[in-house]
């Protein structure tokens, strides 16, 4: 059964009220236009650049693969396991919603 957003967010404490169109960087609130724009307008190349330059990626380091892939030209979100829930917006691999 599907726990309501509102409820999962009162159980996980990485849960964000953005939905899942949050934060690439849940650490430190980075979006993913922020990243997007580092790489289209400061020419950021680099993970390495990528947290240098706008902070993401500086705290826990599960956002380095969904960083990498907005290198890539591909869109933040993956489905892996430190993609975000589709139901709280936490990272997967520490949800504690009931949809995890």
């Amino acid at each position: 059964m599907n726990a309501p957003v509102s409820a999962a967010a009162s159980v996980c404490r990485f849960a964000s009220k953005e939905g899942k169109d949050g934060p690439l960087c849940h650490c430190t609130g980075v979006s993913e236009a922020a990243v997007r724009g580092a790489i289209d307008f400061r020419g950021v190349s680099s993970v390495e650049e990528v947290v240098a330059t706008t902070g993401a990626g500086s705290g826990c380091r599960a956002c380095h693969c969904r960083i990498q892939r907005v290198l890539n030209g591909l869109p933040a979100q993956c489905g892996g396991r430190f993609d975000w829930c589709h139901e709280c917006s936490c990272i997967r691999a520490v949800c504690r919603c009931e949809a995890a």
